[in-house]
């Protein structure tokens, strides 16, 4: 008779310890790691620093991902990425969580700037390990369902507003706009001081108002790529082209070229060295082309670098390799630990919550999120890409907080980061056009 996976065994030495593993640790010794870390944590004692950053987040995010990951029925709907990226944000509201250690998570994701490392990462090896006909077929096929997604979104959205008696230039300004914007940085903040010098007042007031829709929206999709992952692991196929299974293009289109890179058993110390190097060193150069041309932003710069390196064949196959298996490490390792750092770096449950007083301003949020979700599945689909895979990358990853990792972990979709990039900042930089050319209209409304 087998035994549960809860309850096996395996030697490990002379000892004898549970095949049961969180973060990658067998879970007596998991147990014993976070009594210490949330010991340091009651005390005090969690170093502001990328040691304290790394063991909390790793530990928190493990811990979360792998109950998710128990839960029955519930795992296949994103449950792992959804409480990563939600709970420890609701437990510091909570006050549960303690500042210090909140602070010490915050810094080590944005303020030291890890996501920036982990981002690089991906988008070096994801497109790099990419097979080279694909990423020449997919070409300028994507922009398609990210326009069509962002101006039926304006133009729905206004329409709803105006019947609703919301406004049609409130709805355009602060829900279409944000919703569709990538996220705070990049799409909020610019927005808020858009419409101060446009309209007048002040840009923090502004922010203020278009904070919850971004929130709101984030929270939305990744609930939505969740519910994709869990119709994906069910093999229901709500029609042909529905369903890619991680793949974008779909086969008639793509052909025998393999859209997902094959998985190395195993990756050597050098060869991860080595991918860390060209990660750093694309990214440097995306920084440096931003610099010159600050209009587009530098991840956006490293994606096209990394496309024509891949494109003209400019680097040997074993630092495209080195890239791969970089990339697969931290797709593999880090993912829960830069998701419950976002939560707490990113997300606000007072301005969550408080915004569901307005039930009208919800709804047309939600109204947006599904539009553009909807649109870009269909417009992706008629492009000859899978619904499900157009759907996530160019329509949720349009409406997330610009991270593009909740919502892709949720949809069990990583690596398709490079295409949801693309959706975050090129898509984020045709709305922040399109609202500067609608402002002096929308002003005189």
């Amino acid at each position: 008779m087998s035994r549960s996976p809860h309850t096996d065994t395996a030697e490990v030495g002379s000892r004898s310890v549970s095949r049961a593993v969180i973060a990658g640790i067998p879970w007596p010794y998991f147990l014993i790691c976070a009594a210490l870390v949330a010991a340091a944590g009651v005390l005090g004692e969690v170093p502001d620093n990328l040691v304290g950053g790394f063991t909390v987040c790793m530990v928190f995010g493990g811990f979360l991902s792998w109950l998710g990951n128990h839960t029955p029925y519930l795992k296949n709907f994103g449950l792992s990425a959804i409480a990563c990226t939600l709970l420890p944000a609701f437990l510091l509201f909570a006050g549960i969580l303690p500042t210090r250690v909140a602070d010490v998570m915050e810094n080590w994701t944005s303020g030291y700037g890890f996501i920036d490392f982990f981002i690089a990462s991906l988008i070096a090896g994801s497109i790099l390990s990419m097979p080279r006909q694909l990423l020449l077929k997919v070409g300028f096929r994507f922009a398609v369902p990210v326009v069509c997604a962002v101006i039926v979104s304006f133009v729905l959205v206004s329409l709803l507003g105006g019947l609703l008696g919301f406004g049609v230039r409130e709805a355009v300004l602060f829900i279409a706009a944000p919703v569709t914007g990538g996220g705070i940085g990049a799409g909020a903040v610019p927005l808020s001081q858009m419409y101060a010098t446009a309209l007048g007042g002040d840009a923090g007031d502004y922010l203020s108002r278009l904070l919850p829709s971004v929130v709101i929206a984030n929270t939305v999709a990744i609930f939505i790529a969740g519910v994709y992952n869990g119709l994906s692991r069910s093999r229901r196929r709500l029609f042909i082209g529905f369903d890619g299974e991680g793949r974008l293009l779909r086969k008639e289109v793509a052909g025998d070229v393999d859209q997902v890179p094959p998985e190395r058993d195993s990756a050597f110390f050098s060869s991860m060295a080595a991918g860390i190097v060209v990660a750093g060193t694309l990214y440097f150069a995306g920084l440096i082309l931003a610099h010159f041309v600050p209009a587009v932003h530098g991840y956006a710069w490293t994606i096209l670098l990394a496309a024509l390196i891949k494109i003209f064949d400019l680097l040997p196959e074993q630092l495209e390799q080195a890239s791969d298996d970089w990339y697969s490490f931290v797709s593999k390792s880090w993912v829960p630990a830069l998701l419950v750092g976002c939560s707490i770096a990113y997300i606000d449950v007072g301005q969550l919550l408080g915004s569901f007083t307005d039930p009208i301003y919800v709804l047309l949020t939600l109204a947006a999120i599904l539009i553009i979700a909807g649109v870009a599945g269909l417009t992706g689909w008629l492009c000859k890409m899978y619904f499900l895979e157009a759907s996530v990358t160019a329509g949720l990853n349009m409406a997330d907080m610009g991270s593009d990792i909740p919502v892709l972990s949720a949809a069990n979709r990583v690596n398709l980061l490079p295409f949801s990039q693309m959706t975050s900042r090129l898509g984020g930089a045709f709305v922040l056009f399109l609202v500067s050319a609608l402002l002096p209209l929308l002003a005189r409304l």
